[in-house]
């Protein structure tokens, strides 16, 4: 008889809360237009940059509309280390992407952003700090699988607080070769635990956004594989690139989340969104045995 209470009771919880349900019309204003960029800068090499506009949250989102209409085009752009000042040109256009060819990253320097595009200003800088190498890095096959694993490595984190580090991997072997530097899943983080410490750690092999490729979509996904060569780049970076790609993180892990709550993306760019960052990089090459 008490069961029989008790599952009443419950069912007549559930009518009560399903009744009292009702559709919701939220009225979101459109988003003001702004620049969106994406650039960094690392030691001996030139910058490069992506330049976009925002759209609204509830707008429709397409590659071809990406390309078509929010993609910048034709911006003014320049690169400063404080002495020398150098011009971005637009060197891929479908994209939206920007490199200049003379000034080139050296550790220690501050590097300033000036974009001109459309009537809107924006401007950043950022430090290129030291980089901070890795002990040791290896590859080790996953339990339960004969040649699908992980890459290992062991930090010596600094005994200054506040390092914050990020990770990138290629393969460059012939039948895998990756055309660019991939971050994983939670790609960025920093010494908050482990300040000082000796710090073991891995990562598993990240997906350029969208990929259909095979190893991308099968059980093969997130596994670096036995005979792939790697080298892996491991980047210091500010604060303020950690805090963004952290948040970026966060966000793309509550999407279509019913509880989670949206919020901005904080960059370092004044007048627009974005992050304009110094990647200190570090690489190493690793055989997977």
């Amino acid at each position: 008889m008490k069961k029989i209470l008790k599952y009443a009771v419950l069912g007549l919880g559930l009518v009560v809360l399903t009744s009292c349900s009702k559709n919701v019309t939220l009225n979101v204003p459109p988003a003001q237009n702004q620049i969106v960029a994406e650039g960094h800068i690392e030691p001996g090499t030139t910058a490069y940059l992506y330049l976009s506009h925002n759209f609204n949250f509830y707008g429709t989102v397409s590659i071809l509309s990406i390309i078509s209409n929010d993609v910048i085009h034709g911006a003014k752009v320049t690169v400063s280390d404080g002495t020398t000042i150098d011009t971005m040109y637009e060197t891929n256009p479908s994209i939206g992407f920007y490199q200049n060819s003379k000034l080139k990253g050296v550790a220690g320097k501050t590097y300033y952003l000036k974009v001109i595009a459309n009537g809107q200003t924006i401007t950043a800088s950022t430090t290129l700090l030291t980089p901070i190498k890795l002990d040791s890095v290896w590859y080790k096959v996953q339990n339960g699988t004969d040649s699908l694993g992980y890459m290992w490595a062991i930090l010596n984190d600094p005994p200054a607080p506040g390092n914050c580090y990020r990770w990138f991997a290629k393969r460059i072997s012939k039948a895998d070769a990756d055309t660019t530097y991939v971050p994983p899943d939670q790609s960025v983080f920093n010494d908050q635990l482990i300040n000082g410490e000796k710090f073991q750690f891995f990562y598993g092999r990240g997906a350029l956004p969208g990929s259909k490729a095979a190893d991308d979509t099968n059980s093969e996904a997130g596994y670096f594989k036995t005979h792939d060569t790697v080298v892996v780049k491991f980047c210091t970076i500010d604060y303020a690139a950690y805090k963004f790609y952290n948040t970026y993180y966060f966000q793309v892990d509550n999407s279509g989340n019913p509880f989670g709550s949206p919020a901005p993306l904080e960059g370092n760019i004044t007048g627009g969104l974005g992050i304009w960052c110094g990647y200190g990089s570090y690489l190493d090459t690793v055989v997977c045995k």
